[in-house]
């Protein structure tokens, strides 16, 4: 079963749509424009369409910043493996069942011991924001299965 902890973020389509629109349009006006017209260099003059031009790269390299943070963040089991993401700038982890020593929840932190005495922390619900529904549901199936 797979839980959703926060799903992907539209910043970055929205900032790329907007400046790729704002590229062809002040472009394209440009473009009509040099056709017939020269380009008068004293501010404000023609600097209008250039800015625009200009505005629109910049949504889309910042666009590059929001890609690192869309990440799906998600708590998935299976027949075999537990798979995790529930920080934005970490992996997918995948976890053997098997390999799984005790599950506790405490102070809202799910802990998993492992049979290697390793301590992991899938997720901190006082870091993320979700319905008490699903808090409750995904506790419950992870606690089950150890059970």
């Amino acid at each position: 079963m797979k839980y959703l902890i926060k799903k992907r973020s539209l910043k970055a389509p929205i900032f790329i749509a907007t400046g790729i629109f704002l590229v062809f349009s002040f472009g394209y006006q440009l473009y009509k424009y040099l056709q017939t017209n020269q380009f008068i260099y004293n501010f404000p003059g023609d600097w209008d369409k250039p800015l625009g031009i200009t505005v629109g790269l910049f949504l889309i390299i910042r666009a590059i910043k929001f890609i690192g943070e869309s990440k799906e963040l998600f708590i998935k089991t299976s027949d075999n493996y537990l798979e995790y993401r529930t920080n934005p700038s970490d992996s997918i982890r995948k976890i053997t069942l098997s390999n799984i020593e005790k599950i506790q929840v405490k102070n809202e932190k799910i802990i998993i011991l492992t049979k290697d005495a390793t301590k992991l922390i899938v997720v901190d619900f006082n870091k993320v924001r979700m319905r008490d529904t699903d808090i409750a549901s995904i506790k419950k199936s992870l606690i089950e299965l150890k059970k």
